[in-house]
């Protein structure tokens, strides 16, 4: 599993589209000169925030990030700009999706100060190779990429419920297959 692969396309995905000024012309993905797209039912800028609500659907090339609302957060400077937000928050049927992974929660929020991110909400990282991890929590720092996946149950007593669970895959019987 490359969490740290994961990690860095995630944020400059889901959370680098607070980067373009209103034109949509930033890369995403480092190296890309794929035209970004975002689509949403609405866009409302006030001052310090800008959401986007209403099946808000953000592509790069063959990336897309999918929630019900994403809200820009500006540091003070006002608009969206790439030094200008402090924090995006996407609410609501989070989904990134990639040619070679998939990860689904209840919510993603980006926080630009320590560079770091957060999926929560039943949260799913399904891979290309069959590979699944499920919790309540994904935690990633960029900076240092480490990666955490945390429950909100511990012990035995809880069973499967509410701990993480991961499934790795047998690569020779996909193989075989």
């Amino acid at each position: 599993m490359n969490f740290q692969s994961f990690g860095l396309k995630l944020v400059l995905l889901v959370f680098g589209f607070a980067i373009f000024p209103v034109s949509a012309a930033a890369q995403f993905i480092p190296g890309s000169d794929a035209a970004t797209t975002i689509s949403a039912d609405h866009a409302d800028y006030r001052g310090d925030q800008t959401i986007l609500t209403g099946q808000v659907d953000v592509r790069q090339g063959d990336v897309r990030v999918l929630a019900d609302r994403m809200t820009v957060y500006s540091s003070g400077e006002g608009g969206l700009s790439q030094s200008g937000f402090s924090r995006i928050v996407a609410d609501g049927n989070f989904y990134y999706l990639t040619p070679d992974q998939e990860v689904r929660g209840e919510k993603g929020v980006y926080t630009k100060k320590d560079n770091t991110f957060v999926v929560t909400g039943n949260v799913i990282l399904r891979q290309k190779d069959g590979n699944v991890i499920t919790g309540d929590k994904l935690y990633y720092n960029l900076g240092t990429k480490h990666a955490r996946v945390v429950g909100s149950c511990n012990g035995r007593r809880c069973g499967s419920e509410g701990r993480v669970n991961i499934l790795i895959q047998n690569t020779q019987s996909i193989a075989n297959n």
